[in-house]
């Protein structure tokens, strides 16, 4: 599994002016609507849900928000870079500015968990979050994303 293989250039929302972590996960939501025909509000729900459970913010300004779906077959990530920083009940009271959402499949559990660990160990790399932060553009995060990955294999 390879986190190159859940991107694409649509799952990015750069730069967002969000004014709440709802904003941002309906934004994404609807992003995710468009590319792989989920339902926007019931993944909307799933993710609030989660949040009721407790923050996917993992500290440094840098939220996983996660859910499950019945009709993909695979993991997809959404990614979106806020302009100002939001709160999301860090355990580290730093806004959240770097959002990687990951949706899996339903009936793969370990799937989701793998992809979990692979989008968390990916955000520890402090060069690769500076360089996203920087980002003006969907396809200079990708870039960014793979050239991390990249150098991470070598």
């Amino acid at each position: 599994m390879n986190i190159n293989d859940m991107l694409s250039e649509e799952a990015f929302l750069i730069n967002f002016d969000g004014t709440s972590k709802k904003q941002v996960l309906e934004e994404l939501s609807r992003l995710a609507e468009a590319k792989l025909g989920i339902n926007s509000r019931t993944l909307l729900e799933n993710l609030t849900k989660r949040e009721k459970l407790g923050s996917t913010a993992v500290g440094n300004g840098i939220a996983i928000p996660h859910a499950n779906v019945a009709i993909i077959d695979r993991p997809f990530v959404f990614v979106s870079t806020l302009v100002n920083g939001l709160d999301f009940n860090s355990t580290d009271d730093l806004p959240v500015d770097i959002i990687f959402l990951l949706i899996a499949p339903d009936n793969k559990g370990s799937e989701h968990l793998q992809a979990l660990a692979l989008i968390s160990r990916l955000l520890r790399n402090k060069e690769l979050t500076t360089k996203l932060r920087g980002c003006k553009s969907a396809e200079s995060a990708l870039a960014v994303i793979s050239q991390s990955i990249r150098e991470e294999a070598a």
